[in-house]
């Protein structure tokens, strides 16, 4: 295996982090996301955890199969049980510090990239989750198949299906454009309808070189999801990652509490997030920054926010390389998780009402509250605007140290969504 260090550089992208080496890999952070194709299983990615074996580049999915996999061997070869890793059962398994804990590593989501491309040469059709970007700038991400065969000067005329019946409202659009920033080819110039959440599942078709065809997929009963009312075949993940509106009423606190929860912990597939409690504190500070005093009321929020059953304690585990596991796995070192579990159900006559969208081509207004945004890695700044509203809301949520934005991040104040 290659030598490498951090401020080294790989994939074009410079190394700001190495975490131990095992079974011959090296896992390493990136400083920004990069694309490559993973030798395992095959698929192209674009991430900034890799794993590094000689000439071979793996994804952190296969990076965690592969070390679950040689665990369990050198487990068989020692006559272990088939017994789940518990705090009390496993002893094999190396004690875990706090401080490692605030370091854990978790699997990032795929950024709404194009997959399921099916490429006929007539037509090429994908899918894809709708990412908050893409509802801010008007865009939608399109694979290499089309990207190589439009011409970016030339427009397209896109129509949006429900199922396989055109939509009434901004069922056509014209005028819109191919470009490609950097090895990201995206449409632009889309106005998305105010019904479509972050998390959305959609389909696209383009054929005839020009048409392109976005279809939703009704769900066969509406659903309230963490408070909020779905129509549409959705990823739970992405909802929860970046649909920032609550299903409780919470305090200033408590809210930096769940968003830190939300936006950096590991999301399983019902979308829960989970964090152990060392990480979640720790995040949340960096996100507040503060001196003791707010480390006791992040605490107090915590605690408020289990008793109320708000948040829960799930059973995790993390490997030698602190890449965190949900279920846990045996052999890892099993780790107490704090965990959100967004409330999921069959929506109600009254839930639709209050939506007010009849034949499901709107969304009912609700709360987003104010939040930190990452823009530090699309190399830009917050505006003052952003700025000053960060200190006025820090310094009314009772937070005490520094009112400042931290760097790399831009804030959204609270704010209704929806029509």
């Amino acid at each position: 295996m290659a030598v490498m260090n951090v401020g080294g550089r790989l994939l074009g992208k410079e190394i700001v982090k190495l975490y131990p080496p095992c079974d011959g890999m090296q896992l390493v952070r990136l400083e920004a996301v990069a694309p490559f194709t993973c030798s395992r299983c095959g698929q192209e990615k674009k991430a900034r955890l890799v794993a590094v074996r000689g000439d071979a580049l793996f994804c952190n999915g296969c990076y965690g199969r592969m070390r679950a996999s040689a665990q369990e061997r050198g487990q068989r070869s020692q006559g272990s049980t088939d017994r789940p890793p518990t705090a009390s059962a496993d002893t094999r398994a190396p004690a875990v510090r706090a401080e490692d804990l605030t370091q854990v590593v978790v699997e990032e989501l795929d950024g709404g990239l194009p997959h399921s491309v099916v490429n006929t040469g007539l037509t090429v059709e994908w899918k894809f989750s709708v990412r908050a970007e893409h509802l801010r700038h008007g865009t939608c991400p399109v694979p290499a198949e089309m990207a190589t065969r439009a011409a970016p000067q030339e427009p397209l005329d896109l129509t949006f299906l429900r199922g396989r019946h055109r939509i009434g409202v901004l069922d056509e659009q014209k005028g819109i454009r191919l470009r490609v920033d950097g090895d990201k080819p995206f449409l632009t110039g889309l106005t998305w309808q105010p019904f479509v959440l972050p998390g959305t599942r959609v389909s696209v078709r383009w054929d005839t070189w020009r048409k392109l065809r976005l279809t939703y997929a009704p769900l066969d009963k509406p659903v309230v999801f963490g408070g909020t009312v779905v129509r549409y075949a959705y990823d739970p993940r992405i909802m929860t990652r970046e649909l920032a509106a609550f299903d409780a009423r919470v305090d200033r606190v408590e809210e930096l509490v769940l968003i830190a929860l939300r936006e950096l912990g590991y999301l399983d597939e019902k979308g829960r997030a989970l964090l152990p409690e060392e990480a979640l504190v720790r995040n949340t500070i960096e996100r507040a920054p503060s001196e003791e005093s707010a480390r006791k009321k992040i605490d107090a929020a915590i605690e408020r926010l289990l008793s109320r059953g708000i948040l829960t304690w799930e059973q995790g585990s993390i490997d030698q390389a602190a890449v965190l596991h949900y279920p846990a796995r045996r052999g890892e070192t099993p780790v107490p998780l704090l965990c959100y579990a967004p409330t999921l159900r069959v929506a109600d006559r009254e839930d639709l009402r209050n939506d007010g969208t009849g034949a499901g081509h709107g969304v009912s207004a609700h709360r987003v509250a104010g939040h930190l945004m990452r823009i530090g890695h699309l190399g830009k700044e917050a505006s003052a605007k952003a700025r000053a509203a960060y200190r006025e809301d820090h310094r009314r949520a009772g937070l005490a140290g520094s009112h400042e934005l931290p760097p790399g991040f831009t804030y959204v104040r609270e704010h209704e969504r929806g029509t």
